[in-house]
């Protein structure tokens, strides 16, 4: 497989692997916490040939390295599958039965991920085949789920700020939204973004249950925005305040990776 020739496998032990799992696609990225002129990111859709594990399990063994002493190997889930628990609620023995009662005909393992303020804990579900393999054939892997990522990088992107704000990501044909009030998470969902209509509706819904206020609140944007230029056009029809996220990756990036890369992805890379 080809990598740039500035990273060096003989020392694995300097880089960072991050693998994303979402439901159709497949891909990592290598970079070098101390040297922002390494990065390398590949991606690849799973066949309808194999079955999601057999896809997974054939570009492990093909790619050949996954399993060498990375410095930090993390796993991403993208799913729309996932609840939120506060921590003063949380218990470890009801993690199944809480993400059951939300989502009745869900299979594989309940894991739990944490918010950046450690007050909510973010519960989803991985194909237990497919956590199998990978806690054996990774170097220590941890496990989160693409929401969290996406809030420890809005709430810090909004700073101080006080009043209420909306951050919708488009990603992967679905668009991943997070809101806040002052400091405070007040909501995170993932809908399917297939059509502008729907994705426009969903984003709506969210402004009215959560009234906000279309004059004078903001709805930040960001992620595959070029293949949604409908839905932001919608958008800015009923909301007043559209802003692109900002993001400064501390990797040197190309133009065309900064707009094409996942967002859950750049928010590792603004660590």
């Amino acid at each position: 497989m080809f990598l740039p020739e500035n990273i060096d496998l003989a020392y694995s032990e300097r880089y960072n692997l991050s693998i994303r799992l979402s439901p159709n696609g497949f891909s990592f990225c290598i970079y070098c916490p101390g040297d922002p002129t390494i990065f390398h990111f590949q991606e690849t859709a799973l066949g309808g040939k194999l079955s999601y594990i057999d896809n997974i399990k054939k570009l492990i063994f093909d790619l050949g390295f996954f399993s060498q002493a990375f410095n930090q190997v993390t796993v991403t889930i993208v799913s729309p599958f996932y609840t939120l628990v506060p921590e003063d609620y949380f218990e470890k023995k009801r993690i199944e039965e809480i993400f059951r009662f939300n989502f009745h005909d869900t299979n594989g393992i309940i894991l739990t991920d944490s918010t950046p303020d450690s007050e909510l804990r973010t519960l989803f579900n991985v194909d237990e085949e497919v956590h199998s393999f990978l806690s054996r054939n990774l170097w220590n892997p941890t496990f989160h789920h693409h929401s969290s990522r996406l809030t420890h990088l809005f709430k810090s992107h909004r700073g101080n700020e006080n009043g209420k704000c909306c951050f919708a990501d488009f990603h992967d044909k679905y668009v991943t939204t997070v809101s806040f009030s002052g400091n405070k998470l007040i909501s995170t969902n993932t809908f399917q973004a297939t059509d502008p209509h729907d994705a426009t509706y969903f984003i709506a819904s969210v402004w009215e249950k959560l009234a906000f206020d279309q004059s004078t609140d903001r709805l930040f944007i960001s992620g595959d925005i070029d293949s949604q230029r409908a839905t932001v056009d919608l958008l800015r029809k009923l909301i007043r305040r559209v802003e692109q996220v900002a993001l400064n990756p501390k990797v040197m990036l190309t133009e065309g990776q900064k707009r094409t890369l996942p967002t859950d992805i750049l928010a590792d890379l603004c660590v």
